[in-house]
């Protein structure tokens, strides 16, 4: 709230929030620790129970409610991580045994492991977790960030399938006279498209051409090789042009 140093000194568990964040207008509740000059500028008057104006307890980045803990404040007490700050607090059952902030509760998960981590697997390398808290799922850092990357990889999608080897396949019929029924404009495009892959040449050009057309406004046969055809004519579009906007 005001800057001032706590270590080593006296502070005021709160119920509180941090505004902003990352993200304009949004709000993340949590606790805070204050010292006693802020708490006594924003706590409820002793003579009257009413509670002081809201700016007292808030400023752009933080604001904060009351003391955390049902019931009255209790005495000063140490930190029972160690770190050496007395805190003061609710009397609720709930609050007994809190430490002043998260990383002196994981300091204190530590030393009650001893550091000899959580005996299991590691989650990337596959060797026993035998340093850090009792619930490490990592050796390291090194190995989480490779796990990630792992998981990171697994939820990409796969590419689409190349739509051109379908299409040579399915002009086929239509190019060798066994299926009639297409308008001469697209029977010479096919063929075209099949000539220079028989000939070992690149039917890129003349793919272009196709996937630029309309397959729902060609006049093709409602069979089965010709909705084959229609349906390979579909992916080649999206296929040559990946970044089209609608």
């Amino acid at each position: 709230m005001c800057t001032t140093d706590l270590r080593g000194g006296t502070a005021y568990l709160v119920d509180g929030a941090r505004l902003g964040g990352r993200r304009r207008g949004t709000t993340r509740f949590t606790r805070l620790l204050i010292c006693d000059a802020c708490y006594e500028r924003g706590r409820p008057d002793a003579d009257t129970g009413r509670t002081r104006a809201g700016s007292a307890r808030r400023t752009e980045t933080t604001e904060w409610w009351g003391l955390a803990g049902r019931g009255a404040a209790l005495p000063p007490q140490a930190c029972i991580a160690g770190c050496g700050l007395a805190v003061v607090r609710g009397a609720g059952r709930l609050m007994r045994g809190v430490t002043c902030s998260r990383a002196c509760r994981t300091t204190l998960t530590r030393r009650r492991n001893g550091g000899r981590g959580s005996g299991r697997l590691c989650g990337a390398c596959g060797t026993p977790v035998t340093a850090g808290r009792a619930d490490s799922a990592y050796c390291d850092a090194a190995c989480r960030q490779k796990a990630y990357r792992r998981r990171a990889a697994d939820r990409a999608p796969e590419p689409d399938p190349d739509p051109v080897p379908e299409l040579l396949t399915a002009l086929i019929p239509f190019v060798n006279g066994t299926t009639l029924g297409i308008s001469q404009a697209l029977y010479k495009a096919l063929y075209r498209v099949h000539v220079a892959h028989l000939r070992g040449h690149d039917p890129g050009e003349f793919i272009a051409r196709l996937a630029s057309t309309n397959p729902d406004r060609i006049r093709i046969p409602d069979t089965d090789d010709g909705r084959r055809l229609r349906a390979a004519l579909r992916a080649l579009g999206p296929a040559q042009h990946p970044h089209a906007q609608p």
